[in-house]
């Protein structure tokens, strides 16, 4: 396409403002970013001379007041884990004992495990080798009195018979 000698003489004029508009534009955006930063400067300054007291006197002055609701909180909460904690561990322990009568005893270990996990119910203690044995040992002992006091007082025992007067 070849173009007359005075539309190419237009077109570079006009390609010249372009460039010419395009560098004042350069030149406004780089003032603008410049009063943009300045304007954070301030903004920063401001808030360290005016904003951030102020904010931390209220902040000390409320301090108070939201420890008192936070340790009232806990207080609360800690009386009603001392009421509600044994009916949860008593309602747990009784739908254990109903799934065990009705035989559904995965269930009822699961939700035993689920008690003892969240600490509502204390792990069922298991007897070791030690207990039984000491028990063994104490019902022997037991029936070894018992059968050393049927002996003492048996009535066929000379001693606890008593002489016959014949008088």
């Amino acid at each position: 396409m070849s173009l007359s000698r005075k539309r190419r003489r237009q077109l570079k004029r006009l390609r010249g403002q372009a460039e010419d508009l395009l560098e004042q534009q350069r030149v406004v955006l780089s003032h603008a970013g410049g009063v943009a930063q300045e304007a954070g400067r301030q903004a920063k300054e401001l808030n360290a001379e005016f904003v951030a007291p102020r904010v931390n006197s209220a902040i000390e002055s409320a301090r108070p007041v939201i420890d008192r609701g936070i340790s009232k909180a806990r207080r609360t909460a800690d009386q009603v884990r001392l009421v509600t904690a044994p009916l949860v561990a008593s309602a747990l322990v009784g739908a254990v004992n109903s799934l065990d009568r009705l035989e559904n005893r995965e269930a009822a270990r699961h939700l035993q495990s689920f008690g003892e996990k969240s600490g509502i119910l204390k792990p069922a203690k298991k007897r070791r080798a030690g207990s039984i044995v000491a028990i063994g040992l104490g019902v022997a002992a037991a029936a070894a009195v018992g059968y050393t006091l049927w002996q003492a007082f048996r009535s066929d025992d000379e001693l606890w018979v008593a002489p016959e007067d014949d008088a």
